[in-house]
């Protein structure tokens, strides 16, 4: 069944300037200020697990009817699995989490990977790290004090650049999107940075869990609108569409750019737009967006949203399908592993997605009700227009719990709709690692390939550990049958960080399929974090915090970090390595009233 609906999406116009222009080879001085509220990921819209949780219970009622039927099994013994090529270490632990994993990779040689909140660049074709470093310093240029979250990476194969786009602060007073633009294709040269409000429509909200893609001559955000220190299941208001355009972000122009808002169906506001990447290439002038009902315990509802042309074509519009599943999605239930505890899972929605051949393949999190794991769906929508058909495919195990994929296109030819999804995997008697495997698009599968196998058991946080929030997924768009993935995996210190992966439809060379980093080396680089300085204190209310480093003459030294502390027991932590040996004293301010002094000593 499919229901159509023109949304009457509001349209708002926006001029952006350049703010800063950046050769992030110079930003040598890297503080990593980093805070972690230890009862809840602060500002994180995940925080308030509430609502989440009581959907998981409901669902666990559910699994235990003992007529509840069984979801149709995939067949995971058709297809080849897929080869591993060059893999190695990518971002260090960053005493935060989630991981927020994601990739970039460019056909001149050049990856860059992101996690939480920092920046890994690496040369291909040398085998070498180009640079490291925490996003407060990749943008330094733009003096943002605010705390630097929530990164995404594209690579734009027509111009041969990067995209990189992150959030600054937690409050409706604070909130930016940064978005850098390469100026050539090499990540460790100059970058244009650019601020976009985070309160567009100026009504006390703040943006949330950024998505991106790309096509022949635009750059497309959708961000979460969220009330201040509310949950995210209650403070949501809205999901927008930033549309802008690409080229004059490269060239440091300043940026026309268009905010779509108010898309719905039937009234009711569509959250957690995922942006329809291109598959063998990019496309245009159109693009199409998925979202679900990812809170609810069972629904079988997709939502197709298309944005008809670019920012200045006349009668541009948004028009909204609702297509129907023949088996349901379900929130997903948290995954299990061997010590430790439970790791999350968060909701259903579409996390990965592309269009090829006339058809979007995506992919998300879900339950199979029959064995209670976590488990992933990969959806398959073909003839788009007027009647779209949806298929929707279970991948799950027995024992294995399966969360936070992403999907690329691996195929070569308009017949093919071959694709490589990853996906993060935890068990019993399996430490948190992450997998893949290949699908032909048509219900066809191979076996489950293990890509890096966790070290230990996940633990960072008391309680539920946040696991995800996405992996990240990205064609190699000069090599089809090769995808670049990075994922997290358990370290032996029970920490978690980034592991990135070559996967292939083809064998590789016999030389190439040993790591370049061994599973058991932590670090095949410098880790420029390492000379951290913690410190944990408690706060009774939601405070405006301020943490400044000062030396033992009283000088201010760095105002390291401005932000909206939740209230609870957190963690403070930054990099010792931009100053000299010495004694210093970190400053902890709350709503401008001194609250912790701590002495600092650098041996």
């Amino acid at each position: 069944m499919v229901a159509s609906s023109n949304s009457l999406a509001q349209r708002s116009d926006f001029i952006i300037p350049l703010s800063a222009t950046s050769n992030v080879s110079g930003n040598s001085t890297d503080w990593n200020p980093v805070i972690i509220n230890l009862d809840n990921e602060v500002g994180d819209e995940f925080a308030d697990q509430a609502l989440l949780n009581e959907q998981k219970e409901k669902l666990q009622k559910l699994i235990s009817k003992p007529h509840h039927p069984a979801l149709p099994q995939t067949s995971r013994d058709i297809l080849d699995t897929p080869y591993i090529g060059k893999n190695f270490a990518g971002n260090n632990y960053d005493n935060s989490v989630p991981n927020d994993n994601e990739i970039a990779v460019s056909n001149s040689g050049y990856i860059i990977s992101v996690m939480n909140s920092t920046i890994f660049m690496y040369d291909l074709n040398s085998d070498t790290v180009i640079s490291y470093m925490s996003l407060d310093a990749f943008a330094t240029s733009l003096g943002n004090t605010q705390s630097k979250y929530d990164p995404k990476v594209i690579y734009d194969p027509l111009q041969n650049k990067f995209i990189v786009v992150f959030l600054a602060g937690f409050t409706h007073n604070t909130s930016t999107i940064i978005v850098a633009f390469s100026e050539s294709d090499q990540p460790g040269q100059s970058w244009n940075f650019y601020e976009l409000p985070g309160n567009p429509l100026n009504d006390t909200l703040w943006s949330d869990y950024p998505m991106v893609a790309l096509t022949e001559h635009e750059l497309f955000i959708t961000v979460n609108h969220l009330h201040d220190n509310q949950p995210w299941q209650t403070g949501w208001v809205r999901t927008v569409i930033w549309q802008m355009n690409k080229l004059g972000g490269y060239n440091g122009d300043t940026l026309s750019s268009v905010l779509h808002d108010d898309i719905s169906f039937n009234e009711r506001g569509i959250r957690n737009l995922c942006p329809v990447k291109g598959g063998s290439k990019l496309y245009g002038p159109d693009i199409y967006f998925l979202s679900d009902r990812n809170l609810d315990v069972m629904n079988d509802s997709i939502f197709l949203v298309h944005l008809s042309d670019t920012i200045n074509a006349p009668g541009i519009e948004v028009t909204t399908q609702v297509l129907k599943s023949d088996i349901p999605y379900f929130v997903p239930v948290n995954a299990k592993q061997s010590a430790g505890g439970d790791l999350a899972t968060n909701d259903a929605r579409v996390l990965g997605a592309f269009y090829e051949n006339d058809r979007i393949q995506f992919v998300g999190n879900t339950t199979d009700t029959a064995t209670g794991t976590a488990a992933i769906y990969h959806g398959v929508i073909t003839d788009l227009g007027p009647a779209p058909s949806l298929i929707l495919q279970i991948i799950s195990d027995d024992t294995i719990h399966y969360a936070y994929p992403n999907i690329s296109y691996a195929g070569d030819e308009i017949s093919d709709n071959t694709a490589i999804i990853d996906m993060l995997r935890s068990a019993f008697v399996l430490f948190p690692g992450y997998s893949a495997m290949v699908t032909d698009g048509n219900g066809s599968y191979s076996p489950i390939k293990n890509v890096k196998d966790g070290l230990s058991y996940h633990s960072v946080i008391p309680g539920t550990e946040r696991w995800g929030d996405y992996s990240g997924s990205q064609r190699k768009y000069d090599e089809p049958g090769k995808v670049w993935v990075n994922g997290s995996y358990a370290t032996l210190s029970h920490k978690v960080e980034t592991w990135i992966s070559e996967i292939s439809l083809d064998p590789f060379p016999l030389s190439i399929n040993n790591p370049i980093a061994s599973p058991g080396i932590m670090n095949a680089f410098p880790n420029p974090f390492s000379d951290n300085f913690t410190v944990n204190f408690m706060l009774e209310k939601t405070s405006d915090c301020s943490f400044d480093l000062f030396d033992m003459n009283g000088k201010l030294v760095k105002i390291l970090m401005q932000e909206r502390v939740h209230p609870g027991s957190n963690q403070f932590s930054f990099s010792l390595s931009p100053v000299a040996k010495g004694i210093y004293l970190l400053a902890i301010s709350a709503d401008g009233i001194r609250i912790a002094s701590e002495k600092v000593v650098k041996d």
